[in-house]
């Protein structure tokens, strides 16, 4: 058999055998012996692979807790939202983890994590040939536990092999520390939601265990029963499979093909196959990030585990834009409905409501946006309600939004969030006459709170000298723009930043006072903020700040995230409740308060509107001073956000930014009707609440008088 660049992967006729491309009926799993299962099999496919340029560096000098023995970090942690560590766990020895490093700060954003379970090639004992792929799933929001003990280098230890029944043993630990209170993953992942996949013999193992009641899908790489048996499978196994399931495999040349083909052709539940005519039996596992093969199974595991419906459309239709060419997808026994993947982001007639006066709001109220991805996702393109092709602040200019929040990191890598990235934002955002809040991470790679790398041999005194020197040439930058008004000493500083010192309350005061007195010396008036992830507990928040108090700590305002997925309360009490705090914090420290980041469902747009009208009305009642929606430019693996994926144009839940509140209904569109005016009274609005003479270019709010009521329009003049 031959791989993309034309090598031999050794006895072709015993790698067939293994791989399953030919029916035999009488292999068990251990028919080879493991040295011929590492000899012919696992090297020739993996080993070309590995002699790639090593990516793997030791983490850190320690380890990030007690529980973890050892760590290394691949590929700069991925490319995700966070930064990955692969980690080997005290009580679970004969398994690698990938997870995130900050696995709670992660959970926060996406909910308890989505759970992979990997098998490996081979039926081996290591998951190192996978660790590109896996590590990068990690970055994504996923716990990812492979088969076979931790290896800071390939081949550090002796392969002794696996078994099938090694997933369960993974499941059950995962169950245990999930409840576990000292666990970094207590009530951090889902243990219901859990994804089985492996590549080859691998995918066998977890064909074994399809039908395990919390598998909700599985991933078939390189692999397929056929009509044989391994890996404690056999096509009958298929019968017990309850979920759906994807094969993907590398065209003809892999020796898979055959069986997956055959697999696909007869499952009884949703099943999609993919295939990259080119790839071979090896796949893309070593590639940057997992290659194609990674890609692909990212979006699938996106759409089953984490909700993203959107995804549906790249199997379903397929719709591969940003994919390779060479691949090709079917799919079997989906319904007209999961078919239906756009009909949450089609067109939905509603009627318009004004719940408040936007023109009197603005001076006094942040209708913020956090845009700190915008430059990583502008390539995408951005629509304004016209269907006109602009940058993104003017069209959320236009949407109501005033102000952007721009995270700064020390020394990040890639680049993406270091200070020229968001000055380049901020000068955008300023040209816009938007006011600027600075969220200032003090590490390199947002979500972290440890130290910077180059800080890492710091003692307490030079962290504070490191902290005043950063702080000042990020705020001396900002400052010059004109448009400053908030700066965030730390994101999400529940425990402190720069870990480990500033975990400890003495450190912590020293760092924010250090931040709090160079701010301003540059310029007085700009409002400093700490801002914390807990919104809900009310005893929490005054023992945090009271004790921040207490201590000396100078701030000016405070910061709060709302993220509707890990709220143990419905949306209608988390936002009461969330006011009712934003009350209790004003009166008793006396300081303006702020949500700094929430969202919420993409994929619900005229609920989204709905929730953020009362949110943004119950802020103002209880004297917020302002409320940032998280990324809402964000359409593709994100569900929080607030654009819409199939027309690029900004979602409805934004209206609420104007003060439009919408209810599904079937009133006429104002751009339809003849204007007139109704007892003498027509009102013509910008977005931002000005009034006009008559409509303008572009977003109009139109306000009809009709006996004591006042009905509220779009219109959109060309």
């Amino acid at each position: 058999m031959q791989n993309k660049g034309g090598k031999s992967y050794g006895d072709t006729k015993e790698f067939i055998n293994f791989a399953g491309c030919k029916t035999i009926t009488n292999l068990k799993k251990h028919d080879m012996n493991l040295k011929t299962i590492k000899s012919r099999i696992l090297v020739p496919v993996l080993a070309t692979l590995l002699a790639m340029p090593a990516t793997a560096t030791a983490a850190d000098d320690s380890t990030i807790n007690a529980q973890v023995t050892r760590q290394k970090e691949v590929d700069n942690g991925g490319s995700g939202r966070y930064r990955a560590i692969i980690v080997s766990e005290k009580t679970l020895k004969n398994f690698t983890v990938y997870r995130p490093y900050n696995i709670q700060y992660a959970a926060r954003r996406e909910g308890p994590l989505p759970i992979l379970i990997w098998c490996n090639g081979a039926c081996s004992g290591s998951s190192i040939g996978y660790e590109r792929m896996l590590n990068e799933m990690a970055s994504h929001g996923y716990v990812v536990v492979g088969i076979g003990a931790f290896e800071m280098v390939d081949s550090e230890r002796d392969d002794g092999g696996s078994s099938e029944t090694m997933v369960v043993e993974a499941y059950n630990w995962l169950v245990r520390q999930e409840k576990l209170k000292t666990s970094d993953y207590y009530h951090a992942i889902n243990v219901k939601n859990i994804a089985l996949a492996g590549h080859s013999c691998g995918g066998a193992q977890a064909i074994a265990n399809c039908g395990k009641s919390w598998v909700k899908t599985l991933l078939i790489m390189n692999a397929g029963m056929g009509g044989m048996s391994m890996g404690g499978a056999s096509p009958q196994t298929l019968n017990s499979l309850h979920c759906p399931i994807i094969y993907m495999t590398g065209g003809t040349g892999d020796v898979a093909y055959s069986n997956a083909q055959t697999d696909f052709g007869k499952v009884k539940k949703q099943a999609v196959w993919a295939d990259l005519s080119n790839a071979g039996h090896g796949g893309t596992y070593w590639n940057a990030n997992g290659g194609q093969f990674g890609k692909l199974a990212l979006k699938w595991m996106d759409w089953h585990l984490k909700g993203y419906k959107q995804n549906a459309r790249i199997f379903l239709k397929p719709d591969l834009k940003g994919f390779a060419s060479e691949w090709t997808v079917k799919n079997r026994n989906f319904s007209a409905k999961e078919k239906n993947y756009d009909e949450p982001y089609g067109a939905v007639e509603t009627r318009t409501d004004t719940i408040f006066d936007r023109a009197a709001k603005d001076s006094l109220f942040d209708f913020g946006a956090d845009v700190s991805l915008l430059t990583l996702e502008k390539s995408k393109g951005y629509y304004d309600q016209n269907g006109k092709k602009l940058t993104l602040l003017p069209i959320l200019k236009e949407q109501g939004v005033n102000s952007v929040r721009l995270r700064v990191l020390v020394k990040p890598s890639p680049e993406n969030f270091n200070l020229t990235y968001a000055k380049s934002i901020g000068t955008t955002a300023k040209n816009q006459k938007m006011r600027i809040m600075v969220d200032m991470h003090y590490c390199d790679w947002w979500g972290d709170n440890v130290k910077p790398k180059a800080w890492r041999s710091y003692d307490e005194d030079k962290l504070v000298t490191s902290v005043a020197k950063h702080t000042g040439s990020v705020v001396k930058s900002f400052n010059a723009l004109g448009v400053l008004r908030w700066v965030q000493i730390g994101n999400e500083v529940d425990n402190g930043f720069l870990w480990d010192d500033g975990r400890q309350t003495a450190a912590f005061v020293r760092f924010i006072n250090a931040a709090y007195d160079t701010i301003k010396a540059i310029n007085p008036q700009v409002q400093t903020i700490i801002h914390v992830s807990e919104c809900e507990d009310s005893q929490w928040l005054r023992n945090y700040f009271d004790t921040l108090q207490t201590a000396g700590a100078k701030w000016d305002a405070i910061g709060l995230s709302v993220h509707i997925k890990t709220s143990t309360l419905d949306p209608d009490e988390l936002i009461k409740k969330v006011a009712e705090n934003v009350r209790m914090l004003k009166e008793r420290y006396d300081k303006p308060v702020l949500v700094v980041e929430t969202g919420y469902y993409n994929d619900r747009a005229v609920e989204a509107n709905q929730w953020l009208c009362d949110f943004l009305q119950q802020l103002m009642e209880a004297g917020a001073s302002g409320l940032y929606y998280w990324e809402p430019e964000l359409a593709d693996d994100y569900d929080l956000g607030a654009w819409n994926p199939r027309t690029r144009k900004p979602s409805i839940a934004l209206d609420a930014f104007l003060g439009v509140r919408h209810t599904e209904g079937s009133a006429t569109s104002i751009a339809d009707r003849t204007m007139r005016t109704i007892d003498g009274k027509t009102e013509y609005f910008t977005p931002n609440g000005m009034k006009t003479d008559r409509p303008q270019r572009g977003l109009n709010i139109i306000r009809q008088r009709s006996g004591n009521g006042v009905k509220t329009y779009k219109y959109y003049q060309k």
